[in-house]
């Protein structure tokens, strides 16, 4: 059987594949870094993630990165799982990877512009910040749409994107994001978060900072 190994943070975008993996009940190997130590940074890891960035799944001895390949790598080679729906169908198997793209591409970016300005900036941080919270107005409203009355983001099906987008979500609301507190987006959130393959990565991740005194941002809780 091949060794999957996962390459993760507590807390960073790296939860989404490690909720993936619990959801599947595949064994892994773990393997937390402490990003505000710059563990990322290290030779050790450029070696095997020369961007410097988590997540990173490495599968016998090849390596996948970025959250997009990561998920749909799993949802397509463990189709039982349903981690993504319409696996069966060419174009929409297409659409959920173009749903991955877009929360790594788009909304990702955009709800880190919303909690760290000074990251996309040398100069004030107010105008990022304030493009970005214009910008994620439209996308909170459209999550909204979809999930509210108790549904997931395709309708009656719980999927990976599901959390993908929650964890967005969380970082926007930690940047102070006020449309993404409503009661909707909030009740989103939880039903995502008590779901048992999230308590399971959850539990992973807070052993990880116990075991290995992994520090967390001021403000950032699991």
């Amino acid at each position: 059987m091949t060794t999957l190994k996962l390459y993760y943070a507590p807390g960073a975008c790296s939860r989404v594949p490690l909720n993936a993996l619990e959801e599947l009940g595949l064994a892994f190997e773990e393997h937390p870094l402490a990003l505000m130590r710059g563990e990322q940074r290290q030779p050790s890891y450029l070696s095997i993630n020369s961007k410097g960035k988590v997540p990173a799944l490495q599968i016998g001895d090849r390596v996948l990165t970025e959250n997009a390949a990561i998920l749909y790598y799993l949802a397509t080679q463990y189709p039982e799982g349903r981690l993504l729906p319409n696996l069966d169908d060419p174009i929409g198997r297409s659409q959920g990877l173009g749903d991955l793209v877009w929360c790594g591409s788009a909304l990702h970016p955009m709800a880190r512009q919303i909690l760290l300005p000074q990251l996309f900036t040398g100069g004030e941080t107010g105008p990022v910040r304030e493009s970005a919270l214009a910008a994620f107005k439209p996308i909170a409203a459209q999550i909204s749409e979809r999930i509210s009355g108790g549904r997931w983001w395709y309708g009656d099906q719980w999927s990976i994107l599901d959390v993908y987008l929650c964890w967005i979500l969380g970082l926007a609301q930690l940047g102070g994001a006020s449309d993404a507190k409503s009661e909707t987006l909030s009740d989103y959130i939880g039903r995502t978060r008590s779901r048992p393959s999230f308590q399971r990565a959850l539990a992973r991740e807070e052993a990880a900072v116990t075991r290995c005194q992994i520090p967390m941002p001021p403000g950032a809780k699991l």
